[in-house]
């Protein structure tokens, strides 16, 4: 099996799973309990606290815990508009799912949205925003890294921009992080996931700068200062800690994987690459093969035993056209046909060249140039995708 799809979630790292089994079988506490079974929890809990705060260059108590990137962009944006009605809000299309569906939310609910627009390779122009934001604006959300096309927007001069304006600044930072240097200082809002980076599924943080006020989403306790009740995954966290410490992977060799891919595909008739050569997070890579359909090819690979996607895992199984393709330019039916490759640090140059290989294969059997076999691997996708 070859893994391609690390923006949907990375594999469980050897350190992480470690560190979990050995949290879930030895600590039986409740990290809000005085007692020393509850203390040993609160250990582990601060322990990841200070172990996060590090690695964004911010201070232990502006991090706060979540269950993932979702609900940290759901705390940042409906927890900034206290007040819904007539508060302005400004964001991209090319957003995650949890920020754009948020956004439409706080537009039905009252709240002005301003949808900035974007260029042929989804980056914002930086004067767009500035001549959009007023003083009712009470928060500007902004992805760092794009899940499903990679563009890296300038985060650094967005700040300078909010800063001016004294408008707070959310960033989602979950496909950069672990990607890219990630250094919350000038930022209001920050929001990371922990199975981006090879920790388990169900972590992730929110920074919140000091002094800045956001509303809980939801009440039940004083668990994260009151902000995020519930009790904390104690295993989980210490799995996060464990895959932050871990070695990261060198960019520069992920970015000549991902352009090794690319000079492969591009041969082919037809294919159209949907990342930006610049600019972009060095393993992503999204490509479109003329008029096929994406999740033809996705299904078509899975029986090859290669993985990729079409887009987000949020988005899954949607008959909707990718709205970040929409945004890019692309027409609805050319939105369909975007397949993305996203790399690992596991991921070898062998397995690069025999996914050319076999999209080759794929790409001529899909385009009507069969033998026996391709048929009924053919039938094989159709029925597999249904």
């Amino acid at each position: 099996m070859i893994y391609l799809d690390y923006n949907a979630t990375a594999p469980l790292r050897p350190d992480a799973a470690a560190a979990v089994a050995r949290v879930a079988a030895e600590s039986c506490g409740n990290a809000s309990s005085v007692h020393q079974f509850g203390r040993r929890a609160r250990m582990i809990v601060e322990a990841c606290r200070r172990t996060v705060a590090e690695a964004i260059g911010a201070e232990p108590s502006e991090v706060f815990f979540t269950s993932g990137g979702t609900e940290s962009n759901n705390l940042a944006l409906f927890g900034a508009l206290r007040d819904w009605r007539g508060r302005h809000l400004v964001v991209s299309p090319v957003e995650h799912s949890s920020i754009i569906q948020s956004g439409r939310e706080l537009e039905r609910r009252g709240a002005r949205v301003s949808w900035l627009p974007v260029d042929e390779c989804g980056r914002v122009a930086l004067r767009s925003l500035a001549a959009v934001l007023s003083d009712d604006t009470a928060l500007v959300s902004i992805g760092w890294a794009n899940n499903e096309i990679g563009t890296v927007q300038a985060v650094e001069e967005f700040g300078e921009i909010c800063r001016s304006r004294n408008v707070p600044l959310h960033v989602d930072a979950v496909q950069a992080f672990g990607k890219l240097p990630v250094a919350v200082r000038g930022l209001t809002l920050c929001s990371l996931s922990a199975h981006k980076i090879g920790a388990p599924q169900g972590v992730g943080a929110l920074f919140v700068q000091r002094g800045f006020e956001l509303q809980p989403l939801f009440f039940g306790g004083a668990h994260e200062r009151g902000l995020r009740p519930g009790t904390e995954n104690v295993a989980g966290l210490a799995g996060f800690a464990a895959a932050l410490t871990s070695g990261r992977t060198s960019g520069v060799r992920m970015e000549s994987l991902r352009e090794r891919l690319w000079d492969g595909l591009a041969r082919l008739h037809g294919v159209r690459r949907n990342s930006p050569s610049e600019g972009c997070l060095p393993n992503t890579l999204n490509v479109s093969f003329g008029d096929l359909r994406g999740e033809s090819l996705v299904a078509a690979l899975d029986l090859e035993g290669i993985a990729v996607s079409v887009g987000s895992a949020c988005a899954a199984g949607s008959a909707e056209p990718s709205h970040v393709l929409l945004a890019i330019g692309r027409n609805a039916d050319e939105a369909r046909e975007g397949v993305r490759f996203s790399l690992g640090e596991a991921t070898t140059v062998e397995e690069i060249d025999g996914t050319v290989t076999v999209l080759r294969r794929v790409v001529a059997r899909m385009r009507g140039t069969f033998d026996g076999r391709s048929q009924e691997n053919e039938r094989r996708a159709t029925e597999h995708l249904a």
